[in-house]
């Protein structure tokens, strides 16, 4: 069972010096733990906003878009109706495949923030 704080009487100084040590600690913890979470979450973010990160997990989804954006550039200039038709399709399937993939992404990150049990002692010491 967790020990809880109980209010100290004034006239006991050794037992308040004690309570203050105890509660230091706690916000220690406390702050650590929010600062490694942060961190974490600060990671993630940066990983979901590199473009470099798509291509390294998905490289076959980067070509075929590139493909696909080089072609619908490349009819832009010309009067090919073909090639505009066939590079904004690629376009269209590779944004679709990357859509899907970044929404497994975000569920995997949010099931792995998730907390694994519900926290069980509120105003409880975290020892």
């Amino acid at each position: 069972m967790p020990k809880r704080m109980t209010p100290t009487k004034a006239n006991d100084p050794a037992q308040e010096e004690r309570t203050k040590r105890d509660l230091r600690l706690r916000i220690g913890r406390l702050r650590r733990r929010i600062d490694s979470r942060l961190r974490a979450s600060d990671r993630q973010a940066r990983r979901l906003l590199s473009w470099r990160s798509y291509v390294r997990h998905w490289p076959g989804h980067s070509m075929v878009a590139a493909l696909g954006v080089g072609l619908a550039l490349s009819a832009g200039l010309s009067a090919r109706r073909l090639s505009r038709w066939l590079g904004f399709r690629l376009i269209r399937r590779a944004t679709d495949r990357a859509t899907r993939e970044l929404w497994r992404e975000l569920e995997r990150i949010w099931a792995d923030s998730t907390p694994a049990k519900p926290a069980q002692n509120h105003g409880a010491d975290d020892a």
